[in-house]
């Protein structure tokens, strides 16, 4: 049951750092100091997790991530979300994996 739940954690953290890596590529230069902190824990999230994966269920396991994580990057990419949501994803995204390593 732990092993579901961990790998659950990881795949939540990816994905929800997915949505911030995604803005990453936006064109936005201009952003607030707030909003690039909140970029680089986002990415860090979700290179952190996908290491995980990689590293606790093998490459199968990471592929199948990936291929998550790009289906969100699409889906992200058609419907631009709000900046609240965007906030939410990424410090969700950090509580996720901060909790799979307290489990660990």
């Amino acid at each position: 049951m732990n092993d579901i739940v961990a790998t659950a954690l990881l795949t939540v953290a990816a994905v929800l750092g997915c949505v911030r890596f995604v803005e990453m590529f936006a064109d936005r230069r201009n952003g607030t100091t707030w909003e690039q902190v909140a970029t680089t824990v986002g990415v860090t999230t979700f290179v952190t997790a996908t290491g995980l994966m990689l590293e606790r269920g093998g490459v199968v396991a990471a592929a199948l991530l990936l291929l998550l994580t790009w289906l969100v990057y699409d889906t992200v990419r058609r419907h631009a979300p709000s900046k609240r949501i965007l906030a939410a994803c990424t410090w969700l995204s950090m509580a996720s994996l901060l909790v799979y390593i307290a489990l660990d």
